[in-house]
């Protein structure tokens, strides 16, 4: 019973409004994983840009996201999240064509600033289901030094293309599922 007053507290009452709007975003996020999942088997230049666009698309759920939070500091992790898409999707569509080695390094270092960024907001924000947030973020900063491993070791090639899709779908499916759960825990109030 604490914890639900404490909740209510805590979350303003328009973001609890919108429970079902950051549901639908985080199965949107699920499935942008589904499709870097299916688009990694392909593993050609051309997916490097799909990753891209889906870097660019999750950046607008974040953004709207942003946007339904309203003053509260929840706001912040969404406008930061969308930031961080958005770049990381401007750079793979304006440089990936480079290489996949600048692609990999890209990303990389997407995972890494994000990763950080996702274990520590939620902690200073104290939002709902952060236990999520904070497993999301753990994830995300694994899969950084994993891909500048992969790169470093390998000088990723094509398969290298396909690493990046698992990952980007590994990142995107574990956000999406952390908002759906912080989605369904407002839901309760």
């Amino acid at each position: 019973m604490g914890t639900q007053v404490y909740l209510l507290t805590q979350v303003p009452s328009q973001v609890v409004h919108h429970w079902a709007a950051f549901f639908v975003f985080g199965l949107a996020l699920i499935g942008l994983a589904i499709i870097a999942w299916i688009r990694s088997a392909q593993a050609t230049l051309a997916s490097v840009y799909l990753f891209g666009w889906l870097f660019v698309v999750a950046s607008a759920i974040e953004a709207v996201e942003a946007y339904l939070t309203g003053g509260w500091t929840g706001f912040y992790l969404h406008l930061v999240g969308a930031i961080l898409f958005g770049v990381t999707g401007f750079m793979l569509l304006t440089y990936a064509k480079t290489s996949a080695e600048t692609a990999s390094l890209i990303v990389a270092m997407y995972f890494i600033a994000a990763g950080i960024f996702n274990i520590v907001a939620p902690l200073a924000a104290n939002v709902p289901a952060r236990g999520w947030h904070l497993w999301a973020g753990f994830i995300t900063l694994v899969l950084g030094p994993a891909l500048l491993v992969k790169w470093t070791a390998h000088k990723a090639q094509l398969s290298g293309f396909r690493v990046i899709g698992i990952f980007v779908g590994i990142d995107l499916f574990f956000r999406g599922l952390a908002l759906a759960v912080f989605a369904l825990d407002l839901r309760a109030y």
